[in-house]
């Protein structure tokens, strides 16, 4: 069950383009690194990133074409007051560094006869998102761990759920003592075995957590692991009610598993530069977005999402179409699939040639706009434990994430935090660390509760704590979750060691977390709409700060 203790100076947990990155940074300089990855290491939310990279070319400033200022003014809309004005500002400056840096790793960006293709996407005011194509993510992925699976000093563990950070304070239950975390205990989901993995220092790079609800875009490791350790261990967590929901994934109403990943349908198609527009009818023509907000389908993603789960309430409407046809857009049909390769063939393998015919969509969870908050070096407020990339909350994205950010953040902290744990990890971890112990009798639990337990999690969190929001609903969801985690926490503790107990342990405490800050949260702001609060309340400009053991608050942006 506990076979060994591993010990590295920097030990990452979690392979998307953040945690890559972080690991190439320290490598570079010689730091022996040590990554963790619940599946396979290219099976991140990077990987399934279609629409593409945020970045400010600085001939493009000179020309005229773009501006810092204009990147910057767009963040701000997008996260609707509470963006941290510093790192949105740090972000704009230095965004053009991760396009460099991708282009120095050989992403191979899609480009024509005048350059680099360049997308503008809801939200934005100019053309900058660079791709590769529809599968940008993908290009992006698979280039870092080709980069990392060569590197020497990098070694990397596949089917490693971690499940619980350790800390100085948690280890000698002190809590008055300097804390510092030490490592973390994750269990070998191949052997079920428990190992624990000391670091001078560890970088969370978990990616999101779009499967605590039931409709997501998201893969299946995107469980909220990151947040819900770092929470039990007394880090800050902040914003978590600002979840943003995909205005568009592809409506599938057969033949699809609740816990199966949405086909996201890329905010491009919805952009300045190919010019689809959402509709309620498979011939109509009109963008009833334009009923909810002046952009219309080109609004913000909150926005657009919002829009249609009224349409559809009010209309009694399954689903809405994207309408992206060439006689809506202008697009000739070669253009098309040449832009949305991946797009076009998965809708035409289900009946759906996008050329000619609107494209049947759906909101879905899709991206966590809070997280583990960190400075504008990763550092967490436990000495040691950085976070980057979805799991963290920098301020770049306040109440709502502007399209194609994120891969931009991820790969700018990724070397920040990187550079930050090198000079962390020159402080020797000479604590003792014990091996996992479980008190509980060594029998296995009941597999059909567990599962029982997952499914009741997500369909609570996506019909009480979904788009639309009310007091009722929350407390309700917020009653579910609380005596759902008291029975799997007695599991936790009670059976053998488990990865799927250890998952779905995370999945809950992340959930309540989600469920706690929206009720809390008495207005509508950003990706956190409630019917009952419609409106931004003065005095709300603030983020909302989580601790264990410490009250719910609001502190100043």
């Amino acid at each position: 069950m506990n076979s060994e203790i591993i010990t590295t100076e920097i030990l990452i947990i979690g392979s998307g383009l953040a945690g890559l990155r972080a690991a190439l940074e320290a490598s570079k300089i010689g730091k022996k690194v040590i990554i963790l990855t619940k599946s396979k290491i290219t099976d991140s939310n990077t990987l399934y990133a279609q629409g593409g990279i945020t970045g400010v070319d600085p001939a493009r400033v000179a020309s005229g074409k773009d501006s810092y200022e204009s990147l910057i003014q767009n963040t701000l809309a997008a996260g609707d007051g509470l963006c941290k004005r510093e790192v949105v500002d740090f972000f704009s400056y230095n965004s053009y560094e991760a396009i460099k840096f991708l282009m120095e790793q050989d992403v191979p960006f899609s480009k024509d006869a005048n350059g680099w293709v360049l997308h503008q996407e809801g939200g934005h005011d100019h053309e900058r998102i660079y791709c590769v194509a529809d599968y940008t993510g993908k290009a992006i992925e698979e280039t870092l761990v080709n980069k990392v699976l060569e590197d020497p000093n990098i070694k990397v563990y596949e089917y490693f759920l971690t499940f619980t950070l350790i800390t100085k304070r948690k280890l000698r239950k002190d809590p008055n003592i300097e804390d510092r975390c030490l490592g973390v205990y994750a269990i070998d989901r191949i052997n079920e075995t428990v190992i624990t993995f000391k670091a001078n220092a560890v970088i969370l790079a978990t990616g999101g957590a779009g499967r605590v609800f039931q409709y997501t875009s998201n893969p299946e490791n995107a469980t909220g692991d990151g947040i819900a350790m770092a929470y039990n261990v007394g880090a800050k967590i902040a914003n978590m009610e600002f979840f943003q929901f995909h205005p568009t994934v592809l409506y599938e109403p057969f033949g699809m598993q609740s816990n199966e990943r949405r086909f996201l349908l890329t905010e491009a198609l919805r952009g300045v530069s190919m010019g689809g527009i959402l509709t309620t009818g498979d011939d109509s023509k009109e963008d009833f977005v334009l009923n909810y907000d002046p952009d219309g389908s080109h609004a913000t993603r909150d926005k657009v999402s919002q829009a249609i789960d009224a349409e559809m309430k009010k209309s009694g409407l399954k689903h809405v179409y994207l309408n992206v046809t060439t006689a809506v857009t202008g697009k000739s049909p070669d253009y098309i699939r040449e832009h949305f390769p991946q797009i076009y063939a998965h809708c035409l393998n289900k009946g759906i040639d996008i050329t000619v015919a609107p494209i049947p969509v759906v909101p879905a969870a899709h991206y966590t706009c809070g997280g583990v908050l960190v400075d504008l070096r990763g550092r967490t407020s436990i000495p040691g434990l950085f976070a980057i990339g979805e799991v963290s909350c920098t301020g770049l994205m306040g109440a709502n994430r502007l399209a194609s950010n994120s891969l931009t953040e991820a790969a700018l902290f990724g070397k920040l935090a990187a550079d930050e744990a090198i000079k962390f990890s020159e402080k020797e971890n000479s604590e003792d660390v014990p091996l996992w112990y479980t008190p509980g009798i060594l029998s296995h639990a009941d597999v059909a509760t567990v599962n029982q337990i997952w499914d009741v999690t997500r369909s609570t969190m996506m019909s009480l704590c979904g788009i639309d929001r009310t007091e009722e609903r929350l407390r309700a969801a917020v009653g579910i979750l609380e005596s759902l985690y008291d029975t799997i926490n007695k599991i936790y503790w009670g059976y053998y060691p488990n990865d799927q107990i250890f998952e779905t342990r995370n999945l809950i405490q992340t959930a309540k977390l989600i469920a706690q800050a929206a009720l809390f949260r008495k207005e509508s702001r950003g990706g956190h709409f409630r019917s009952d609060y419609p409106r931004k309340v003065p005095g709300y400009e603030a983020m909302t700060l989580i601790q264990y053991g410490a009250e719910m608050k609001l502190v100043p942006v």
